[in-house]
């Protein structure tokens, strides 16, 4: 069990990298299981390789192996500090074994059957969704009453016109040209509804995003952030509530514009703390469907600096983790945490 979008993008970035840095000669990817384990991936190439005394260098943050400015950078690339941690993150290993001037073996592992997959198959996601309805109110979806007001944010005029086209038959569309007009708009229109580009000059969505959801005027109005890059965490954190990735799929937009319109304010928020990533991404795909927007923390360090930026409804957080990281008692005196609710799940 993983998280098979990060698992791709590591295999992506090594795969780049390999290509990147063989002028010559072959790039192949073999995958085999360690006494059924662990599955191993390796991609070998026969480019130009690494020297002994740079080979640890190559998964440090910010680091490029190689100190000649050449018309090719030496080395392996700057994506090899994402792939350790992700591949970390998933309880597996990352290693690199190379020649210089023939080659190089970049390897990771993935185990099969840890504990953490263990564990999550004994979790009782039916306890879980009973306590999340319990402790946390959402708003009930209820049939949309008269027309919507939609508010389009993107610097790109042919994206504007081909959203408003798809939404006009059946919403009052309103348009913003960059991250400043947006917020404008937003406090003068109050629409129902904002879907908001990434990538736009003067302010960003992220930051567009971070100004709206800390305003009482606009702070409960459903964002839907577009982009062509893969960072929904970031997103999430900031509260919106959904993450849609370029091209846009037209179809998918509808549903989910239709989805939050029926919801009506943004939905609550819940943070989950655990190391093990399977657990995660298992507990937020439950969550997100029950309609719940969901950030994710991967240590307790990070569990505590996140809650501590978003504000969140609830928190659900391993126990072992939760106590060796203190949580709950450091959490729970600070100013505005005073009514989050915790749920912390241990071993059978």
């Amino acid at each position: 069990i993983c998280d098979r979008d990060r698992i791709i993008q590591v295999l992506i970035n090594l795969l780049s990298n390999a290509v990147k840095f063989t002028d010559t000669g072959t790039v192949s990817c073999c995958a085999h299981l360690q006494q059924k384990e662990a599955l191993q991936i390796d991609i070998i190439d026969t480019g130009m390789g690494i020297s002994p005394e740079e080979q640890p260098r190559v998964f440090e943050k910010f680091k490029q192996v190689g100190e000649t400015l050449t018309d090719k950078p030496k080395g392996t690339g700057l994506g090899l500090p994402i792939c350790k941690q992700i591949i970390e993150q998933h309880g597996g290993s990352i290693w690199v074994e190379s020649e210089l001037g023939q080659g190089s073996t970049f390897s990771f592992t993935l185990p099969l059957n840890s504990a953490g997959n263990m564990r999550q198959q004994k979790l009782n996601l039916d306890h879980l969704l009973e306590q999340l309805e319990k402790h946390v109110v959402t708003s009930t979806p209820s049939p949309t009453q008269g027309e919507k007001t939609i508010l389009i944010v993107d610097d790109e005029e042919h994206i504007r016109e081909l959203l408003r086209q798809s939404l006009a038959k059946e919403y009052l569309v309103q348009e913003a040209r960059d991250g400043i007009e947006a917020i404008e708009q937003a406090k003068k229109v109050k629409p129902d509804l904002i879907i908001l580009d990434v990538m736009m000059p003067k302010m960003g969505g992220f930051d567009v995003a971070a100004v709206l959801k800390n305003d009482p005027q606009t702070k409960t109005i459903p964002i839907i952030m577009l982009s062509i890059f893969e960072d929904k965490q970031r997103g999430y954190r900031l509260g919106i509530d959904r993450y849609i990735t370029k091209p846009i799929d037209t179809k998918q937009l509808l549903s989910e514009i239709s989805l939050l319109l029926a919801q009506g304010k943004s939905k609550r928020k819940v943070l989950v703390v655990d190391e093990n990533a399977s657990t995660l991404e298992m507990l937020s795909g439950v969550l997100q469907a029950q309609g719940y927007s969901v950030v994710e923390a991967s240590n307790g360090e990070d569990g505590i600096e996140k809650a501590l930026s978003v504000n969140p409804d609830m928190i659900i957080a391993d126990s072992s983790l939760s106590q060796q990281h203190e949580l709950v008692k450091t959490l729970r005196f600070e100013k505005g945490m005073e009514n989050v609710f915790f749920l912390l799940l241990g071993e059978e």
